[in-house]
């Protein structure tokens, strides 16, 4: 049996103030951090206000230094507020799932690498790119460790960083306002803002703590209509709360406050209004307490979900309903009575719910609070197994060339991949396509034919999609800087600018194919397609919101970068809850350099024992491929099973933050007791 991870600690570096203490009298007295921006020229813009992490309001060192301190600051004040020494780590199973999406050609992993290494922590430091929900995953990814027995304790949060480029890309996209954001007010436009938060996730009876809050559920979705906007009638948006009031086992009537992602925009609170409606019932939407946070903090990005849950959990503790600073009339197709008082107002609930949504259709939605759930079942996990599989380079466009060039151990050719999209795909708009978006909606339209799934109807909300990706392509990082340079920071090249995130390509392949399901961007440096069919896999068996998950990587050729791809790479695997020749038997989690942690537990888990024939990556012609090598290893296992080579199949590699390890088997092989 199995019950909701328990919250016991959060920390904070925000515009309100760094640490807890700080941030909630600056939150209860109703203050907003937003100000004049310092740090940088704000001239060519026609807005001047940002949200800056109070006391670096001038400091303008280099964004991955901020990164770094903000992290810090805020893992020690969460570490603190849980009342965990740092010596009492080292005894627990301790992972760092990380919320950020660095801007530019820096790797994310790097960042949660560096995080886990000061702190100490020897297990996983898993990173989630997917913009504005960054966090939001990764707090619900991090309960998800937890139930799946990977850890004792999960540190969950997000970071960012405002820069100059940040904010001349949305300024280029006229949703910047030039005064202080007012969420839902008459006033349109969001501000941005920076910070960085995480909370303390823990097993049940791990030790005597205090439990503050319990997170109950999560819920992923993806509109699959726009690069930047979202799709107007919030169907996206619904589809992730109902997926977390699902995980949670409750219903929408037990909610008592819902802090709504609330940009200030009119597309974002047109489109979140009309979701809370579909959810909620028009009348019950209408009385339902409801309030943005960014009026108080602007817009933190990566980090703005975890900056709003720990808002929500400080304000639920003391009995109060956050308010939505700033706010005075409510405009038209908005909700008519958000909290809008000069502060908190009092308020008692059991149950809190937190939603954002982010570029490229991404949302996420977030349960928790003070109501303990019933335990749950574990003999409610489903079967996990493999439909379809593709791996795409230059000489190979399907498993079976895989397997040849592996059994030659030919060198892999550095010639340029020729793809031509628009044949394959010809009713689908593919104007602004970078290189990586165009990789992997090849190789995931590819997998999905080989699967023979067809996505019409529901199929479309019930497949999702998670891809393994160091970085942004470097032909949208190129024309993003090349417009910068060229045409001044007023303005840059505003597609070039939707595509620098690393979740670019999911988000773009997801609209293409119209895949709306639970969708996510995960690295761990090498071995990140690995780690995302590993996530997809424990998603399937835990969760009922999907029945497919696609499970991909991409690598894009970068001549000018040292831990960059050497050729253009993609693949994908389609694993499903249908019974096919190929069954997930086992997954193993471990630290960086743990790989023999991994594939232990990985063959606990499968109930194999010994009897597992080891396949660790891919012979010497397939390196230069971070993201995509362990995928193409994982391909080649499920060729070889299927061909009737093997039996049993077990790939594993350890990346820059975490090790991983995958058992396959024939559906005819018997496990151990």
């Amino acid at each position: 049996m199995s019950e909701s991870p328990h919250i016991t600690g959060w920390g904070i570096a925000s515009a309100l103030g760094v640490g807890r203490d700080r941030f909630c009298a600056a939150l209860l007295r109703g203050e907003s951090g937003i100000t004049t921006v310092h740090r940088f020229d704000t001239s060519p813009f026609t807005t001047h206000v940002g949200a800056m992490v109070a006391g670096y309001e001038s400091d303008d060192r280099d964004p991955s230094l901020l990164s770094h301190e903000f992290g810090m600051l805020a893992l020690h004040d969460a570490l603190a507020h849980a009342r965990l020494e740092l010596e009492a780590l080292q005894s627990m199973r301790v992972t760092l799932t990380l919320g950020a999406s660095l801007f530019g050609d820096h790797t994310t992993e790097r960042l949660a690498h560096d995080l886990a290494k000061e702190l100490g922590i020897s297990g996983p430091a898993i990173t989630i790119s997917t913009a504005c929900t960054s966090s939001t995953q990764a707090i619900g990814f991090g309960a998800d460790l937890i139930g799946e027995g990977f850890a004792d304790v999960v540190l969950a949060g997000g970071i960012d960083v405002l820069t100059p480029a940040l904010f001349a890309g949305f300024h280029a996209l006229g949703v910047l306002s030039e005064r202080p954001c007012t969420p839902f007010g008459r006033q349109m436009g969001t501000t941005l803002g920076e910070g960085a938060g995480f909370v303390v996730i823990e097993r049940g009876g791990l030790r005597d703590a205090v439990t503050r809050a319990r997170l109950r559920g999560y819920g992923l979705s993806g509109d699959a209509y726009h690069e930047t906007s979202p799709e107007p009638r919030g169907r996206g948006v619904a589809a992730a709360i109902r997926g977390a009031l699902d995980d949670a086992g409750a219903s929408a009537a037990e909610i008592g406050y819902l802090n709504a992602h609330g940009t200030g925009t009119v597309a974002n609170d047109t489109a979140e209004w009309c979701a809370v409606q579909s959810v909620f019932g028009s009348d019950l939407g209408g009385s339902l307490a409801l309030s943005s946070s960014k009026g108080h903090l602007g817009h933190a990005q990566s980090a703005a979900g975890v900056l709003e849950v720990i808002t929500t959990l400080e304000c639920m503790g003391a009995g109060l309903a956050p308010t939505t600073a700033g706010f005075e009339e409510a405009r038209p197709g908005g909700p008519p009575r958000p909290v809008g008082s000069k502060q908190p107002k009092p308020l008692v609930y059991e149950l809190a719910l937190s939603s954002n949504s982010a570029f490229g259709g991404s949302n996420c939605a977030l349960v928790f609070g003070k109501a303990k759930p019933a335990t749950v079942s574990d003999d409610e996990r489903r079967r996990v197994f493999v439909s379809g599989a593709t791996a795409l380079c230059a000489g190979v466009s399907c498993i079976e060339e895989l397997a040849s060039i592996c059994a030659a151990e030919s060198p892999l050719s550095k010639a340029e991949l020729q793809i031509d999209l628009a044949l394959e795909l010809p009713r689908v708009d593919l104007r602004g396509i970078d290189r990586a978006s165009e990789l992997l909606t090849t190789v995931v339209s590819r997998a999905l034919a080989d699967a023979g799934a067809q996505l019409r109807g529901e199929t479309r909300a019930r497949t999702g999609l998670i891809a393994g990706v160091l970085r942004a392509s470097p032909d949208s990082l190129y024309r993003f800087r090349t417009s910068l340079e060229r045409r001044g920071f007023a303005k840059p090249d505003t597609t070039a600018f939707a595509q620098v995130l690393p979740s670019a390509a999911q988000g773009a392949c997801a609209k293409a194919l119209n895949i709306r399901g639970p969708q996510s961007t995960v690295t761990i440096g090498e071995g990140s397609g690995l780690m995302a069919a590993v996530m997809s896999a424990w998603m399937l068996a835990r969760r009922r919101d999907s029945d497919r998950i696609v499970a991909a990587a991409v690598d894009v050729r970068s001549e000018q970068s040292a831990e960059g791809a050497l050729v253009d790479a993609a693949c994908a695997l389609v694993l499903c809850t249908e019974p096919t020749a190929v069954e997930v038997a086992g997954i193993g989690l471990a630290g960086p350099g743990q790989l023999d942690e991994a594939i232990t537990e990985a063959k606990r888990r499968s109930g194999l024992s010994e009897r597992v024939e080891l396949l660790v990556e891919l012979p010497n012609p397939f390196g230069g491929m971070p993201a995509t090598s362990s995928a193409f290893a994982l391909a080649h296992a499920i060729g070889s099973l299927r061909r009737g080579k093997s039996k049993t199949a077990l790939v594993a590699t350890t990346g820059t933050t975490a090790s991983v390890a995958m058992i396959l088997t024939s559906n005819e092989v018997t496990h151990d007791d």
